[in-house]
């Protein structure tokens, strides 16, 4: 592009060289800069870098965090899902216009045609701000494969969270969930 272009410059000038010594300039420059270009101070890459000394402090605030958030959730009540004999069960609960509606989704990932069908039992309890049942409904169904959902509502405001009992034959599990306010 500049090629063809001649360089201009004032009467009796002779051009600039420009003579570029890599060993020279090293010489000259600071230690940090000697060090570098000598094979020291090269950045340390992959998991070693989460142990360096600038990052230790952010790898222990990471490794706070997760226990923290894994201790809360085993301590924590409020599990609104479970397995029983390979069924999954997720529990949801909302409140819509005054009334609480609670949905609990029945599922299985791994579907077969030889699978037998369980009788699923939920006992749904209602618990007010006092702590006390204010509804408790029944519900039960037959579960083959596929996805299905057990589905109750209450008509008191004041309900905060939802009590679940799920049986499928002999074994018995418990959820929870709290009521969410749209």
């Amino acid at each position: 592009m500049f090629e063809e272009i001649e360089e201009t410059r004032p009467d009796g000038e002779q051009p600039l060289k420009f003579y570029y010594n890599r060993e020279e300039r090293i010489k000259k420059a600071s230690k940090q800069v000697q060090e570098y270009y000598n094979g020291g101070m090269r950045p340390v890459k992959g998991i070693k870098s989460l142990f360096y000394k600038g990052n230790k402090f952010v790898f222990l605030a990471l490794i706070f965090f997760v226990a923290a958030t894994w201790i809360f959730s085993g301590i924590s009540k409020n599990v609104s899902y479970t397995t029983i004999d390979g069924i999954k069960f997720d529990a949801q609960s909302f409140i819509y216009e005054r009334e609480v509606y609670t949905n609990i989704k029945v599922y299985n990932k791994k579907t077969d045609a030889k699978s037998v069908p369980k009788k699923v039992d939920a006992l749904v309890s209602f618990v007010n701000s006092d702590g006390e049942v204010s509804e408790a409904s029944e519900l039960s169904l037959v579960y083959k494969n596929g996805e299905e959902y057990l589905r109750t509502k209450a008509t008191d405001y004041d309900i905060i969270k939802v009590n679940i009992t799920i049986t499928v034959g002999e074994k018995t599990k418990e959820l929870t969930t709290v009521v969410q306010r749209l």
